[in-house]
């Protein structure tokens, strides 16, 4: 029987060259192993526990599961470069992409990968060793494994042991602080970790153990913050793409210790923007996309610290979103950037807003039936932009100003408009936002004495307007945030 492809021949790719590309994929440590985690949860895993004691070039990382594992047969095909297309349909649960992760994340770190899997009672295990295949220029799969290895594995009811060695990638033979180094690695994975599978971790449905210490989620909507405190859009939902945009509160309702983690170690600003959840695994963390905002390209930016929004997709819109094969990277569909551009300037002019309230707001909330008469009046728009303005109603300007003879009073009002149209609010944004661990200075924090005596007076402007001493006081510690 002829074919249309009857004049063909079949050119096998070169073992060793190809072997060369794929170990520069641009994986990190951390975006490797969670692509290993990625396998653990779609094996049903409940646990997953990380060790690599350093032991200089000799130094192995294991990855060892309580999923479900594989069978002889289903290892071999594990082990297969590409053994599972992107264009099959998968189970909600399924994080694999190309059936590459295995491999690319384990060759980008390492020249020799041993996986051993328990399912069902029986042990199958299988090694690749780079050098091997460069040497014999052959996809050679070894199935001789260490004694150890198949019983750590024969230690669980089912599972699935993954373990690095000649980790050329990780550990430099000519690092003189490769402990050092290799320490920091880990911490950078524990983090990685804690954040790309936060929602896992909170929801109890895996707990992950660094060297047996478990791996706290770091939620970047940070959960245990009253939503009161936040300011959100109704959710979208646009077939299987939900969007939620959040702002986070204000800097004032952080200690110093909660600001500086709310910031994940990255900055606030870095921190800003989209976060892309694909079956509850994190893709990426902040950023705006690419998107634009009335032709300009949208910036990280300090006066946006606050906005952070949420996008969940499902494992069926890979093509679409143009997901990569770290699952690092995602690109929105032609038709949502509109939405998404739409859904981000709103929220970006929020967490400005919130950003910049500042003397009009208690970060605490006022008793009930209070009323508090501000020094600077709420941030406003004008001509479509933001300024600030004092309240010349105040009762301590108002005493001030009528022991004015009216030219004096006149020039007073004139240089508090001065003040407060030449006020440097975008400066004072910029250097906060320097130091992400920092607080605005208190007023009159270095100046206490001084600090006395405005507040008398201050409490006297409010009891000749009729209230009592306690309530007076109580004014005075709202316009000094004290």
């Amino acid at each position: 029987m002829t074919t249309e492809f009857e004049d063909t021949e079949v050119i096998n790719p070169s073992p060793s060259s190809l072997i060369a590309s794929l170990r520069s994929m641009g994986y990190s440590l951390e975006t490797a192993i969670a692509d290993l985690i990625d396998n653990s949860i779609t094996a049903g895993a409940r646990n997953v526990d990380i060790d690599s004691p350093f032991c200089g070039q000799e130094t192995k990382i294991y990855i060892l599961d309580d999923g479900e594992g594989m069978s002889e047969e289903r290892l071999v095909e594990a082990m297969r470069l590409g053994s599972c297309s992107p264009y099959t349909e998968r189970s909600k649960k399924d994080l694999g992409r190309f059936g590459l992760g295995l491999k690319t994340a384990t060759f980008s770190q390492c020249k020799r990968l041993t996986v051993v899997s328990k399912h069902k009672g029986s042990i199958a295990a299988r090694c690749w060793d780079l050098d091997v295949i460069v040497e014999q220029n052959k996809w050679c799969l070894l199935k001789s494994v260490p004694q150890e290895y198949i019983d750590k594995v024969n230690q669980l009811e089912s599972g699935t042991l993954v373990v690095w060695e000649k980790l050329d990638r990780v550990i430099s033979e000519k690092d003189k602080k490769a402990e050092h180094n290799f320490n920091n690695k880990k911490n950078h994975v524990r983090n990685h970790l804690s954040l790309t599978f936060h929602r896992f971790i909170e929801s109890n449905r895996l707990t992950i153990r660094i060297g047996g210490i478990p791996v706290d989620p770091w939620n970047p909507f940070l959960p245990h913050k009253s939503s009161s405190l936040k300011k959100e859009l109704p959710v979208t939902r646009l077939g299987n793409v939900r969007i939620h945009g959040m702002v986070m509160p204000h800097r004032n309702y952080f200690t110093d210790a909660e600001y500086k983690d709310g910031g994940f170690r990255r900055g606030w600003t870095q921190m800003q923007g989209f976060y892309i959840y694909r079956e509850d695994r994190l893709l990426t963390a902040g950023g705006w996309l690419g998107l634009k905002s009335d032709g300009t390209s949208m910036l990280q930016e300090h006066h946006y610290d606050l906005a952070r929004i949420c996008v969940d997709i499902t494992n069926s819109t890979d093509f679409d979103w143009d997901i990569d094969i770290k699952k690092s990277k995602a690109t929105p569909p032609d038709y949502l950037r509109d939405t998404l551009s739409s859904i981000a300037k709103a929220i970006r002019k929020m967490a400005y807003e919130t950003y910049s309230y500042r003397g009009t707001q208690k970060p605490t909330s006022p008793k009930p039936g209070k009323t508090y008469i501000p020094l600077w009046n709420t941030v406003s728009e004008r001509n479509g932009k933001l300024f600030y303005s004092l309240n010349a109603t105040h009762p301590y300007v108002k005493d001030i100003l009528s022991e004015l003879q009216p030219e004096q009073a006149g020039k007073v009002k004139r240089l508090l408009k001065l003040i407060a149209e030449t006020i440097p609010a975008e400066s004072i944004g910029f250097e906060a936002s320097k130091s992400n661990s920092k607080k605005m200075s208190s007023p009159f924090e270095t100046e206490p004495d001084e600090l006395t005596s405005i507040k008398a007076e201050m409490i006297q402007s409010f009891m000749n307007k009729g209230m009592n001493e306690a309530e007076a006081r109580e004014q005075v510690d709202f316009v000094l945030n004290l």
